[in-house]
């Protein structure tokens, strides 16, 4: 976290050598993209997102630790749930900045740093932050009181869910699969234990 007397960085340090870099928020937005990637080499994939913010570095992978320690602190912990995507949700961030700060995105240029502190600091009042809400907020335990608003919230969640990327969706698909697969497994051991239950009494 940035004090307030820190000045924004512009270059990262390794091996004694410096790196200038541009972290834009569009920059970095690309390293994100690559970041999510599956069908490039992890050198490859070192290099690329390195070169979206600083000149071709020789050391391409301590370039990269270095950059994703910087730009990307531990994130706040939100029960394991992705709240939001830069990709589905732009729109919604972009009508924000303007709404609240009277920033816009398509023009602005902000450093990486500024751009997530503005965003994560964003007040209600703005749909971007209502819909977040949305996604966050915990089903209600059903009671014979709040049928309503289970079926308003759970509607309401599906209309904001969040697609699932490719690593999301093979999770639960081997979730699912080891679901059902426990499943059977559990009937099959039922099974198994009333035969012989019926074995032994005949017996």
């Amino acid at each position: 976290m940035l004090k307030l007397f820190d000045r924004l960085p512009d270059s990262v340090t390794v091996g004694g050598k410096r790196y200038k870099c541009d972290f834009d928020f569009r920059n970095v937005l690309k390293m994100l993209d690559i970041m999510q990637r599956d069908d490039i080499c992890p050198d490859a994939r070192d290099y690329l997102c390195a070169r979206c913010v600083c000149k071709a570095p020789k050391n391409a992978s301590a370039v990269y630790d270095a950059l994703c320690a910087m730009l990307f602190p531990k994130a706040p912990q939100t029960g394991g749930k992705r709240l939001t995507s830069y990709e589905q949700d732009a729109g919604l961030i972009r009508s924000a900045f303007r709404q609240v700060y009277g920033i816009d995105l398509f023009r602005a240029k902000l450093h990486w740093l500024e751009f997530t502190e503005l965003l994560q600091n964003l007040p209600d009042g703005n749909r971007y932050e209502e819909i977040i809400g949305i996604r966050a907020r915990p089903m209600p335990a059903p009671t014979k009181y709040n049928a309503k608003e289970r079926k308003w919230l759970l509607q309401a969640k599906q209309s904001v869910a969040l697609h699932l990327t490719e690593k999301e969706a093979a999770k639960k698909y081997d979730a699912d699969v080891g679901k059902v697969f426990g499943g059977l497994m559990g009937m099959i051991r039922k099974a198994e234990a009333a035969e012989k239950e019926v074995n032994s009494n005949a017996g």
